[in-house]
Formats: C-alpha cells, sequence, structure tokens
C-alpha cells in the first residue's frame, strides 16, 4: 500500500510519540508499504516551528530529505494538478495543509494516513487511520 503520511504522524512517528498508535506504527515501519512525505509537511512544519508552537520541528527541518530517506520514505513535490484538485476540493475544511494532502492522496491514488478528525470526516479522502 502506498501512504501519504499527515504532518502529525510524520512529527509522532519520528519521535517515538505514545499518541501514535502501535498498531499503526508497526504497520509504517512495515516493508510491504511504501511511504511518501508531502513538502506540504515539510511547509507547515516550518511555519510552525518559526511561529513557536513545534521547537521539536527544528530536528525535522535540519535536513527533511534525510528525514524521509531513514524512513525509507519517497518526498511528494506540489504540483500544478495536485493545486488545482485542493482548490476545488467540496470541502469547508479551510486548513490549506490538509486540503493539500487530500488532493495530493485523491490525485497520486495514496492513503493518507491521519488521525486528524477534520480529515477523517471528509468522504472523498482515502484515510488509513
Amino acid at each position: 500500500m502506498r501512504l501519504l503520511l499527515d504532518t502529525h504522524i510524520l512529527v509522532w512517528l519520528v519521535a517515538g510519540d505514545p499518541k501514535l498508535p502501535a498498531s499503526l506504527a508497526a504497520q509504517l515501519r512495515s516493508s510491504e508499504h511504501t511511504l511518501y512525505l508531502s513538502a506540504v509537511v515539510a511547509w507547515e512544519l516550518s511555519i510552525k516551528f518559526h511561529m513557536g508552537k513545534l521547537p521539536s520541528a527544528a530536528s525535522l527541518l535540519a535536513d527533511f530529505p534525510a528525514v524521509a530517506a531513514r524512513l525509507g520514505a519517497d518526498v511528494l513535490d506540489i504540483s500544478p494538478a495536485h493545486a488545482i484538485r485542493a482548490g476545488a476540493l467540496e470541502w469547508a475544511h479551510r486548513d490549506p495543509f490538509d486540503r493539500m494532502l487530500v488532493a495530493q492522496a485523491l490525485e497520486e491514488g495514496l492513503r493518507l494516513v491521519t488521525l486528524d478528525g477534520h480529515i477523517t470526516g471528509f468522504a472523498q479522502a482515502p484515510i488509513l487511520r
């Protein structure tokens, strides 16, 4: 299965945070899945870090491609097709990061790994919880 990680999932996975259910962490570490990290995750981490909301993001931002490599994940850039799809989603949720992740999952045929209730309630999103 091809899995796109939401920002909080990446943070919890790297930190070994108990908020990430052990069964989900095990699935993410399984070699049977291909992991993807979106450039939008790096963008969100950078904004939250520089606003002082996520000081723990410093190590992730220091070398985002290396973090992806350690997880065996591919980095997914944002394309014009992703941007157009994100803007066209019939979804009242306004968070641009969440909208982009959903759009990328839909465009690329990926399952979005998230525990965010704002996203899991969106019927079109292919979610893995």
